[in-house]
This record gives structure tokens, sequence and C-alpha cells, in this order.
């Protein structure tokens, strides 16, 4: 839940003009998400594009004000992460869009104890982040997130997991995944309180 305090802490400084904290803020969401620092994604009129550009914090702050909607590659070129997500988008199983049920996705967290942020999607889904203090081995977050997956009772290949990609080639960047808190406020963290 650290990102999220840290989003609250950046909205009220955004309302009460405090730069030096929004720079703060900014700061730490980029170092939470942190992943490929040579291309990232956006999401503009509908369409998701890659661009192959260095990722700087600017695009953080961009994101956090509205200003554009960021995607993050988890991976980076040494084949290391530290984060991972699931992508679970079952309210949109049999072609029928459905309301998302985010407390029976808590109350299975919290019952299995797995260390994962939820935070709405930008399709309403959910995803389900795992923070890691370390760069660890993309292979590994890929494989702890599947056993996760599991245990919340997704069948294999029904689940999205960022990373995507175990290693890159020297030529590939990578798949990127949106990030929360567009215009600080939307695609939030979704507590059971």
């Amino acid at each position: 839940m650290e990102f999220a305090t840290a989003i609250l802490e950046f909205a009220t400084a955004k309302k009460k003009k405090k730069r030096r904290s929004c720079q703060m803020i900014v700061d730490k969401f980029s170092e939470i998400f942190a992943g490929n620092k040579d291309g990232y994604g956006l999401y503009q009129d509908g369409k998701h594009i890659f661009v192959k550009k260095p990722v700087i914090k600017e695009l953080y702050n961009q994101h956090l004000t509205g200003k554009i909607s960021l995607g993050i590659v988890p991976i980076r070129a040494d084949n290391k992460c530290k984060f991972g997500a699931l992508d679970l988008d079952d309210h949109k199983k049999g072609g029928i869009k459905k309301d998302f049920d985010y407390n029976k996705l808590l109350q299975k967290i919290n019952f299995l104890n797995l260390p994962l942020v939820v935070c709405k999607s930008k399709s309403n889904g959910a995803h389900c982040y795992l923070f890691l203090t370390e760069w660890t081995s993309a292979a590994d977050v890929r494989h702890i997130l599947k056993k996760m997956a599991y245990a919340l009772g997704y069948e294999r290949g029904a689940v999205e997991i960022f990373p995507k990609q175990e290693k890159l080639k020297s030529d590939e960047f990578g798949s990127f995944i949106n990030l929360p808190y567009h215009n600080g406020n939307t695609r939030m963290v979704v507590t059971d309180e």
C-alpha cells in the first residue's frame, strides 16, 4: 500500500501547489514502477502505441497529472524486474461485460495472504501488483505470479502475466502494462475498507 499512500499525498500536494512534495511523489512512483528504460507505452485515442525513447521521470509526472496514459515494461535488458502483475479481465468472460467482483478477489488474496496490491485497470478489470525490493529474474517473477494466479482460481493461460517475457533478445523491448493512478485518481488501489 506504500504507493497508494504516496499517490494520495501527490493529489493533496497538487491541490496545495506544493511542487517539492509533488516531485517526491513522482520520484517514489517512478521508483516503484521502474522497468525497461529504453521504451514505454502510451494509450492515446483508444490505441496502444510503443515509443522507443528513454523513460524519464517527466513521463511519470505527465501520467499522474493526466496529460498522458503511461505504460511501463517491467522487464529490463538484463532480464530482471522490480514489479510484476496479474491482469485479470474475467469480467469480460463469455463476451458479456459485467462488473468485476473486487471484494471476492480481495477476500481470496487476504485469505491466502498473498503480497498483491489490487488496482482497477483501464478496462475496469484488475491489475494485481507484486512489488519487490530487489531486481529479480523475470523468469522467477513470472513463476511466482503463475502460482499466485492458480491459487486465486485462475486456469493456466486465463490471465495475462507481466512481465510477459522471461528473457529479452537484444532487439526486443518487452510488453508494457498501463500504470495505475492516471490523472492521480483513476485506476486506483482497491481495498476492502
